[in-house]
């Protein structure tokens, strides 16, 4: 259900964030474990400090809304703070 969007966020990073941190992180859909896929690559983004868009930071937080995950727990409070 999430799938696509989680996709898209990842091969946005492949040149920001090493490409075997992104397939570990996007493998956990194959075995319909969005949320977690989608947690792990949020970890990664925070603890790498990488930097995200605008357009990147409204897909993060349009997937939490839909999710329905807390934008106040880790790793989703960083992001905002990583917006370039």
């Amino acid at each position: 259900m999430f799938s696509e969007k989680i996709n898209q966020l990842g091969k946005a990073l492949e040149d920001r964030l090493n490409p075997a941190l992104v397939e570990g992180a996007l493998d956990y859909i194959q075995h319909n474990e969005e949320p977690l896929a989608f947690e792990i690559l949020c970890d990664h983004i925070s603890e790498y400090d990488i930097s995200i868009t605008s357009e990147e930071y409204e897909l993060i937080t349009s997937l939490v809304e839909d999710m329905r995950l807390d934008i106040n727990a880790a790793p989703f409070k960083y992001m905002k703070s990583l917006v370039i």
